[in-house]
């Protein structure tokens, strides 16, 4: 094989004998180079020059069916995969700011209301409580950390990276208390610039999100079903089964073999799924119209019909195919 150096000379200068020699691997990188300069005659020169050969193949019509379905199999478990991980995250950030929301009320209760959170996020905080963090953080970030780091001195369970002494300034804290702070709505109204005085707070938002995700993935999971059903004649299981991605090896030795922790789609989880955040999927046109009324927009004119949209994504796959999704 002659090196990559030795093609840096012009195409030119070699006749069509030495053309017609050359190798596959050769003529492809002597058509990079020509590629690179957009020399489309040198091209059509390497083209014309290749050997000419003469081939049996499988019915064409079927290898490309099984590539195109093929393809939107593994278009269809990827997508469902997303969409069922987004919709685990999204839980986890309204669970999280639930959560925060709740701690700062037993605060509340435990310190006889000496410590409140208005709507707002703005925090009355006794000047008794201590203030480890610094000024590096906001003042009611930092001691909110102070008094979350203390409480979690008395619960028994270890931070992975806390190390040794559970009374350490710990980073986790400031972030738990910026989000305890967080999770209620922000007071927009000194800015002139922004038509609406606040905003949602981040429960709300977080709550909105999930919705959506559960929306998108009723859609698409029906829609996907309707295809492999009206257009394939399959269960959508056997078309999803087309491509299997390899599964993780399981050892015990390492923890972690199994990085995303994610279990394969199928039917039934797509079903459970649903079923779970079934509240969701009949309160989104509610969150819908609730969303805009908070953010002062208009309410949308017409309730979702999720059947519908499915119908319509099923149809798009079956007349659009691969050039598409």
């Amino acid at each position: 094989m002659t090196s990559i150096d030795d093609f840096k000379h012009d195409v030119k200068s070699i006749g069509d004998k030495q053309l017609a020699d050359l190798d596959t691997e050769e003529r492809l990188r002597y058509f990079i180079q020509e590629a690179a300069e957009d020399r489309e005659e040198r091209i059509e020169w390497l083209t014309e020059t290749a050997p000419t050969k003469q081939y049996e193949a499988t019915d064409l019509e079927y290898t490309d069916g099984i590539k195109r379905y093929s393809f939107l199999s593994l278009q269809a478990r990827h997508g469902l995969q997303t969409l069922y991980q987004a919709i685990t995250e999204r839980e986890a950030d309204r669970d999280r700011y639930m959560a925060v929301m709740l701690l700062n009320g037993v605060l509340e209760r435990l310190s006889q209301g000496h410590f409140t959170v208005d709507e707002y996020g703005n925090a009355e905080i006794p000047g008794s409580w201590p203030d480890d963090y610094g000024p590096q953080y906001a003042p009611d970030t930092s001691t909110l950390a102070t008094k979350y780091r203390e409480l979690w001195e008395d619960v028994p369970a270890e931070l992975l990276l806390e190390g040794d002494d559970r009374s350490g300034t710990s980073e986790q804290f400031p972030h738990l208390a910026a989000l305890g702070l967080m999770a209620y709505a922000e007071d927009y109204s000194g800015f002139d610039d922004v038509d609406i005085d606040r905003i949602p707070p981040e429960f709300v938002r977080a709550e909105l999100q999930l919705a959506k995700m559960v929306v998108h993935f009723h859609t698409r999971f029906h829609g996907w079903r309707i295809f492999a059903e009206k257009y394939l004649d399959v269960t959508l299981d056997e078309f999803l089964a087309i491509i299997r991605p390899p599964e993780a090896a399981d050892s015990p030795l390492d923890p972690f073999a199994r990085p995303h922790g994610v279990p394969a789609v199928d039917e039934e989880l797509c079903e459970n799924t649903l079923s779970y955040y079934r509240d969701y999927l009949e309160a989104y046109q509610s969150l819908r119209e609730e969303y805009a009324d908070r953010a002062g927009m208009e309410r949308p004119d017409a309730p979702l019909d999720l059947d519908d949209r499915a119908e319509a994504f099923a149809q798009a796959i079956g007349e659009a195919g691969v050039e598409q999704y």
